[in-house]
């Protein structure tokens, strides 16, 4: 296979792999040379040879959180676990549920840093496990 291309300012455009005489007018088909096959649009003609451009890579899809209502967010917990979170004299544990329980919270974002570090902490005293975290964090209800 072939591989075509016109070079504009030794810039690689149209590349095509068929004879560019049949897919172009003639005046545009005569600017077509041949460059080697894997030359992508847009490389470049320098020191002799051709550069691909870099390969742009997407990013990773953002990683979307649930939203809930501050008594759904508690229903992610068991039973066992409210009790003891409840029953905590943590402060930090304290602080957390109090703006839980606050009445003008009207959503819990379980993707904001605060939320997750504070289930990161619930971990760390040993009021949920890791692996109850990961489930709190995806919105599974106990």
């Amino acid at each position: 296979m072939t591989t075509y291309a016109r070079k504009i300012d030794n810039v690689a455009v149209d590349v095509v792999t068929k004879d560019p005489a049949t897919m172009f007018h003639p005046d545009i088909a005569s600017q077509f040379i041949v460059v080697p096959n894997g030359t992508l649009n847009g490389a470049t003609w320098a020191n002799n040879a051709w550069t691909n451009p870099p390969t742009v890579v997407p990013p990773p899809p953002a990683t979307t959180y649930l939203v809930v209502s501050p008594i759904e967010f508690k229903l992610l917990f068991t039973a066992p676990e409210r009790v003891a979170i409840k029953n905590s004299v943590d402060p930090v544990v304290q602080d957390f549920f109090s703006i839980i329980d606050d009445p003008r919270l009207t959503k819990v974002e379980l993707g904001l840093q605060s939320t997750q570090d504070a289930l990161l902490y619930l971990v760390s005293k040993n009021l949920i496990t890791a692996a109850r975290r990961t489930q709190i964090m995806a919105g599974i209800p106990q």
